[in-house]
């Protein structure tokens, strides 16, 4: 904790957090995530769960534990909270006021990286996530468990400036190439992606289109060579 100065790092992220410049359907909704809070408002939420992605908490009861630190119960303004009080209002929160303060954020970052497309690198990999089949029989995975899969895609300019572009939820039986399209939009750009949007289809159409792009293939894929 101590060694990310928690204070400073986690007030200078939510410092490009403007709340109050969200539309009037995002405010409203903020509003009524905070009616029903008692100690977790939606500011103090935000905070808490910006801290467990950048710590890598493995779950809500990892998160729960952490906050016997003085210092994180001093920068969130909470003495204590629960398990069940963190799984709450995780389910409470928006999506849409998330998604409204991503993209809010990401033309922060477009002003601030204004660069021609032929210099940018984009990285498309997806995650998978298992669910529980009863509780979200929507997202069919296997006929065990249900699950989605979260496709991402990273502007990679250096080590020291790399942020997320885009993103889209699928379930995750489907094929990630089924989603590869969407993330194709930048000619110029140089597109890396791992062999699962693998699609000679596509490739061939993006060759025609200007796209750069870089892929593994699959180990009995055919290659003939062309000379030029």
């Amino acid at each position: 904790m101590d060694k990310y100065k928690t204070k400073m790092t986690i007030n200078k992220w939510f410092s490009y957090i403007k709340l109050e410049q969200l539309s009037f359907d995002s405010r409203q909704a903020i509003e009524q995530f905070d009616r029903y809070a008692k100690k977790l408002t939606f500011k103090k939420a935000i905070k808490l769960f910006l801290y467990a992605i950048n710590d890598e908490t493995e779950s809500l009861r990892h998160l729960d534990q952490q906050l016997v630190n003085p210092n994180l119960k001093k920068v969130m303004g909470i003495d204590s909270i629960s398990y069940s009080q963190l799984s709450r209002a995780l389910r409470a929160l928006e999506p849409s006021v998330l998604l409204e303060i991503f993209n809010h954020l990401l033309s922060l970052v477009h002003k601030k990286t204004e660069v021609k497309s032929k210099e940018k690198l984009y990285l498309i990999d997806s995650s998978t996530f298992s669910f529980s089949k009863n509780s979200y029989p929507w997202a069919y995975f296997r006929p065990t468990k249900a699950g989605i899969k979260l496709h991402l895609k990273v502007c990679f300019m250096n080590e020291r400036w790399v942020h997320p572009e885009q993103f889209e939820v699928s379930p995750a039986s489907e094929h990630d190439h089924e989603h590869l399209e969407v993330f194709i939009n930048e000619p110029l750009a140089t597109y890396v992606f791992d062999r699962g949007y693998l699609d000679f289809a596509q490739f061939d159409q993006m060759h025609w289109d200007g796209y750069f792009f870089v892929s593994r293939i699959k180990k009995n894929t055919k290659v003939h060579v062309q000379a030029h």
